[in-house]
């Protein structure tokens, strides 16, 4: 991921850390893009979950860190899995329109719950700070990111070898 920085304008933290969760977002809902439903399903690499998998995971991560850490409501009111194992599970009734819908609205709340707490602030429970959990996110983001690169290039080297359906 590369981000630019005005090398002339003073750093201000959560502009960066802000900016690189956007980035992160970009990236991986355009994971999705010029994929079909069954090459967003299928797991071209063994024992890995499906890009709409890692995709789903993305927004549990941001759901369980940004909401439930900071506001104490329970996975199951946030709509999210009680368990994260079951996070990376694809269910029937998606697709790729439904899960990019959960990221974007999994999203929005984070950003009100983000919005006007100090970094400094201490959030749930353990004395973690907002700070704290925000580099917790990026780096599951950043991993997450990089699993979906591999999933996505396995995907379309797949089309060279056998047309998409």
């Amino acid at each position: 991921m590369h981000v630019s920085h005005d090398h002339h304008a003073p750093f201000d933290l959560r502009e960066d850390l802000d900016r690189r969760l956007a980035r992160y977002r970009e990236l991986i809902l355009g994971s999705l893009e010029g994929v079909s439903e069954d090459e967003a399903r299928s797991s071209p690499v063994t024992g890995t979950p499906s890009l709409l998998g890692v995709v789903r995971h993305t927004a549990y991560v941001e759901g369980v860190w940004f909401d439930e850490r900071i506001t104490g409501r329970p996975r199951t009111e946030i709509g999210l899995p009680a368990a994260t194992a079951n996070s990376w599970k694809v269910r029937r009734t998606d697709s790729l329109a439904s899960v990019a819908a959960e990221c974007r609205r999994v999203q929005e709340i984070a950003d009100r719950n983000l919005a006007e707490r100090p970094l400094e602030a201490a959030v749930g429970t353990g004395g973690r700070t907002l700070l704290a959990v925000y580099v917790h996110v990026l780096s599951e983001l950043g991993w997450n990111t990089g699993q979906l690169d591999v999933l996505r290039a396995a995907i379309l080297g797949a089309r060279t070898e056998r047309p998409p359906t």
